[in-house]
């Protein structure tokens, strides 16, 4: 019994080093991660939403703070064209990580609603894979906003009035 444990010890610790660990992300893929993050800021500053929904792939998934999920490109590009209008967004200590093509970054981002006297700042942390024409795009993102949470109005209150 000793020597099935034994072997099967050894096999479990050789076997983990047969697997091949994906390239790491060249300085090209870094650079051309940097231009869509770049690209996206343009996009959503400019109001151009339908760029910016194509700057995802056709599944992706958004979670932009306190809304729910959204599903695809269409939800998306829709969600943007909603109110209220962005005039900018602007993204800072962008960390990007991967390998082979997949990749996944951080940042803080500002961004600018018309209306609206203070910028919301706040994180994200991106997926990006690579596409087969070599290009990368997003496929999902996750978006938390820094500034305090809103006063819940009595309706959306859960706890009830006693």
């Amino acid at each position: 019994m000793k020597h099935v444990i034994l072997f099967g010890l050894v096999g479990l610790v050789s076997g983990g080093g047969c697997t091949a660990a994906a390239p790491e992300l060249s300085e090209s893929d870094i650079s051309a991660i940097r231009a869509r993050f770049d690209a996206v800021a343009q996009h959503v500053s400019a109001e151009d939403n339908a760029a910016w929904a194509r700057d995802f792939t056709e599944d992706a998934v958004f979670m932009f703070a306190n809304t729910p999920a959204l599903h695809g490109r269409a939800e998306i590009q829709a969600w943007g064209e909603a109110d209220p209008v962005v005039t900018s967004l602007t993204f800072d200590n962008l960390q990007i990580h991967g390998g082979g093509d997949l990749a996944w970054a951080t940042s803080n981002y500002s961004l600018t609603i018309q209306g609206v006297s203070e910028p919301d700042r706040g994180k994200q942390l991106v997926v990006i894979r690579r596409q087969p024409d070599g290009s990368w795009l997003t496929v999902a993102a996750s978006v938390s906003t820094d500034l305090p949470p809103q006063p819940a109005t009595a309706a959306q209150s859960l706890v009830p009035d006693r």
